[in-house]
């Protein structure tokens, strides 16, 4: 079964599906592949002598253009999952920034009653002032980035980019991927080695991140309740807004960075599996013998 089959994403499985449905190079690079391996061998190995002699060359192998067609779609498979997973981190990250500019606004709204009544100086409407803009021009980045993400995502899973923001509408969460240990074990090769420390560095740095965003969302609230009741300044809640924020963000990029890790370790587990299927000798239809020395050339 493919990896993105059993990932537990039902979206990301049909994009990938579709995005390798719809690649014509791929689609004739299977087409041959079919074509050459219904063709009787031995007339195939005729051929091949026939080559050898004119111009000195061996023709690919079947098995070998087999694993060439599996290697090319995991890497398909790849290039889809992490666009998916680049678009699902920059909704997750639209969504939250938004969910901060109401609170940004209602602060900014209350700092200047408080300054209409003569409480506070002109400063706490100024800051707040101050962090409603910049929320709202990284919101406005956010979303330049999101809308090119999902013309590159809707490109290579061949979707009509108004079909795929119907779906992508339904979540704002970034993928919940991880290979488990039977994907590491799949690909002893020194190559893994990358992808398989990266995902344990990932599951470490997002498993330190729910702790300080709880911290850090009630340091927020604190001085947020502290300022309304005027025992506590803007300043403070300035800070302890931004930095909430900031948490709450490393936790998407946490996330994310962890699924393309996933992402990385699969497809090496796949490249890995197509070599080792080159190594294993090979077998002539009628038994052990290889062809090579039924055919007299061994």
């Amino acid at each position: 079964m493919a990896w993105w089959a059993g990932a537990g994403d039902p979206l990301l499985a049909r994009l990938i599906d579709n995005g390798l449905a719809a690649d014509q190079l791929l689609g004739r690079e299977a087409r041959a592949l079919a074509e050459l391996q219904a063709r009787p061998r031995h007339w195939r190995f005729r051929v091949a002598r026939w080559i050898d002699r004119i111009l000195q060359q061996t023709p690919e192998s079947p098995e070998v253009q087999a694993v060439r067609l599996a290697d090319a779609r995991q890497r398909k498979a790849a290039r889809i999952a992490r666009a998916y997973v680049e678009v699902r981190c920059l909704q997750a990250s639209v969504a939250l920034r938004q969910v901060f500019q109401d609170q940004f606004h209602d602060d900014a709204d209350f700092a200047r009653w408080r300054h209409e009544a003569g409480l506070v100086s002109a400063v706490d409407g100024g800051l707040a002032a101050s962090l409603v803009g910049v929320n709202a021009g990284a919101l406005a980045d956010i979303r330049a980035r999101l809308a090119a993400a999902e013309a590159t995502l809707a490109r290579r899973a061949a979707f009509a980019p108004s079909q795929l923001a119907l779906w992508l509408d339904n979540g704002a969460q970034v993928p919940l991927l991880d290979a488990d240990g039977a994907a590491a074990a799949a690909c002893d090769d020194a190559r893994a080695a990358g992808p398989r420390a990266a995902l344990t560095e990932a599951r470490e740095r997002e498993g330190a991140l729910p702790k300080l965003e709880r911290d850090a969302e009630r340091t927020a609230d604190d001085a947020r309740a502290a300022y309304r009741l005027g025992t506590g300044d803007f300043a403070t809640l300035y800070v302890a807004q931004t930095a909430a924020l900031a948490v709450r963000e490393a936790r998407i990029a946490a996330q994310a960075r962890r699924a393309r890790a996933a992402i990385n370790l699969w497809t090496d587990a796949g490249l890995c599996r197509s070599q080792a299927r080159l190594r294993e000798p090979a077998r002539s239809p009628a038994g052990d013998v290889p062809m090579a020395a039924r055919d007299g050339r061994g």
